[in-house]
């Protein structure tokens, strides 16, 4: 008899463990947030991955890495994210490498880009709608 349950957000695909590093404050601040939207903290990942595909979803993203360039990371969390999606982030942060070098682009602050964006513009998805508010 076949298994039908339908599959998770990441059982189809290669997952890496992504460390980025933060503000401790922002950290406290995420998990937060992603109980304040109705996730729980083993969803963490997904709220990120989501938050990283919203922020790639904006034309002009790169943008938020502006502010990223003063934050002092005290703290660092861990994350799992489709290969795929590490690879597009890895591909973005070479081209803003190569347009604009001073932006400093790498994992840790396209990740942290993409969950500061989230939490300051109330972002939230759910069932591929995309609210604000």
């Amino acid at each position: 008899m076949a298994d039908n349950r339908p599959l998770g957000l990441f059982t189809s695909k290669a997952i890496k463990k992504i460390t980025v590093k933060m503000p401790s404050n922002l950290k406290f601040t995420l998990s937060s947030r992603i109980i304040a939207d109705g996730y729980n903290m083993r969803q963490k990942s997904k709220w990120v991955v989501e938050a990283i595909n919203l922020l790639f979803d904006r034309e002009d993203w790169e943008g938020a890495l502006l502010s990223e360039l003063v934050i002092k990371p005290d703290s660092q969390d861990v994350f799992s994210i489709p290969d795929e999606l590490v690879k597009k982030i890895n591909q973005e942060a070479h081209r803003v490498a190569i347009l604009n070098p001073s932006l400093n682009p790498n994992q840790s602050t396209i990740i942290r880009a993409a969950i500061n964006r989230r939490i300051l513009l109330g972002y939230t998805k759910r069932e591929d709608q995309l609210l604000v508010g």
